[in-house]
């Protein structure tokens, strides 16, 4: 199939708009030699004259204004691409999918996205809940864009982007024996039953960790998955648990809960979000992980983030 050298057929555009040889290359930049040069080699190639000399300028043959209409119609399609690109910089729009765990998606990004969507309206958001492992696995198999985690790993094939630091306390219904005592020590635990994670959670094993190095064992009688569901439990009574603050602070600033301070049991998780490497982003993604950031950034005046 022939084929058309779309500079030369800007350079035709140029001279049949402003029907003049020498006021297209005034704008084109060019010397009026070199369009010609460009303007014969287009007419070589659709093997037809395009203009006639007169002398007040030129004027399109027959065969010009054909090629007059279909360059007219390319070049507006041309400036409505660009101007659609443009604008879609300016008005975020289109979908991102997030990965998470529960305790995040439940606890952290409703604020967030309650923001992000009164900022870009036009912006779909999906969120898979899912452990952090399976989270982090769909990320990498390309089935989400972004993940935020209660980690800081490295991955070869991923970029982390630190947001935060949330502590963990543990935590006891009101009217629990241990609320009562001046006090509290590592081992008064073990006499107490505790609500936690699954067995293999990461938060659970770094829980278990703690407990280890606190030479410590305590007995789990309920395990979730969820931090809600923990948290619901040891407000029925059913054991102590050891929660993030976040899923926890509403429920102690109304007396719901009330937060055990045993002071060799520290312990803080990083919160995450990790994207794939050499992997171009949708722009509302992009859009998604910048305001992230933003809204995770120290505050100097109005609402704190703990880091």
């Amino acid at each position: 199939m022939a084929s058309i050298n779309l500079n030369h057929l800007h350079y035709f555009y140029e001279v049949a708009r402003h029907g003049s040889f020498t006021r297209a290359a005034r704008e084109l930049l060019v010397s009026q030699s070199a369009l010609s040069v460009q303007i014969r080699a287009l007419e070589t190639s659709l093997g037809a004259r395009l203009f006639d000399r007169r002398s007040a300028g030129v004027v399109l043959t027959d065969a010009g204004q054909r090629a007059f209409s279909v360059a007219e119609r390319i070049f507006a399609d041309v400036d409505q691409l660009i101007s659609d690109f443009r604008q879609s910089d300016r008005v975020l729009a289109g979908a991102v999918s997030v990965g998470t765990v529960n305790s995040i998606g439940i606890y952290v990004l409703p604020e967030i996205l309650t923001a992000y969507r009164a900022k870009y309206p036009d912006v779909r958001i999906h969120i898979d809940f899912r452990e952090s492992e399976r989270v982090m696995d769909q990320l990498i198999q390309g089935k989400t864009d972004l993940a935020v985690v209660p980690w800081e790993r490295s991955y070869p094939d991923l970029n982390a982007l630190p947001l935060t630091r949330q502590k963990l306390f543990i935590v006891a219904p009101p009217g629990h024996p241990l609320t009562r005592a001046a006090q509290v020590s590592p081992r008064d635990l073990e006499a107490h039953p505790f609500v936690g994670y699954h067995e293999g959670m990461h938060t659970r094993a770094m829980i278990d960790a703690l407990f280890k190095r606190m030479a410590i064992s305590v007995r789990y009688v309920v395990e979730s998955t969820n931090a809600a569901t923990i948290k619901h439990m040891v407000m029925a009574g059913m054991g102590l648990g050891f929660l993030p603050e976040m899923a926890v602070a509403s429920e102690i600033r109304r007396g719901q809960l009330v937060r055990l301070d045993v002071p060799p049991l520290m312990m803080s998780q990083d919160v995450t979000l990790y994207l794939r490497k050499n992997r171009t982003l949708p722009r509302a993604a992009v859009g998604f992980v910048e305001f992230v950031q933003e809204y995770f950034k120290p505050k100097k005046h109005g609402r704190e983030v703990s880091r």
